[in-house]
């Protein structure tokens, strides 16, 4: 009868303690995987969690990138009861080099359980930006001359 208690015992605690860590994630995207030596890329890191406390990630090194800027900001909401917390980190980065750079995942950890991200490939080119070609806009009817007289103006 002990030992069945023990089991029930250390079994609930183990659904509870996963429970807790289904109430967390973590994920980081990229908006290119491929860009030329004068591009950037935007690596934006989610933390989403129920926990009371969140730690701060473990971001990686960015080998291969320069960072040029970082922000983060957070949302807190209450929804059904439960508040829910979203950590956002935001990474602008230029490559110094060319060639494949890998960017390693991100990791937070929870209680004594440690939460990766994906991790990414990063195709850098050699070249320039082709710029983006311009469009002939019309003029709005307003400002378009309607013929070729020249306009009048009485005082």
């Amino acid at each position: 009868m002990k030992n069945a208690a023990v089991i029930i015992t250390l079994l609930l605690t183990s659904f509870c303690t996963l429970a807790a860590f289904a109430e967390t994630s973590i994920d980081a995207e990229v908006n290119k995987t491929s860009i030329t030596i004068e591009d950037s890329i935007i690596y934006k890191l989610t933390i989403t969690s129920t926990e009371k406390e969140v730690s701060s990630p473990t971001v990686p090194a960015f080998e291969g990138f320069s960072l040029i800027s970082q922000v983060q900001s957070s949302n807190v909401s209450l929804v059904n009861g439960e508040i829910k917390t979203s950590l956002v980190h935001t990474y602008i980065l230029f490559p110094d080099k060319t060639g494949m750079l890998k960017i390693e995942p991100s990791k937070i950890k929870i209680g004594n359980t440690t939460l990766s991200s994906e991790a990414f490939e990063i195709e850098v080119k050699a070249g320039e930006i082709e710029p983006q070609p311009e469009e002939d806009l019309p003029l709005p009817e307003e400002i378009q001359p309607e013929s070729e007289q020249p306009v009048r103006i009485t005082i």
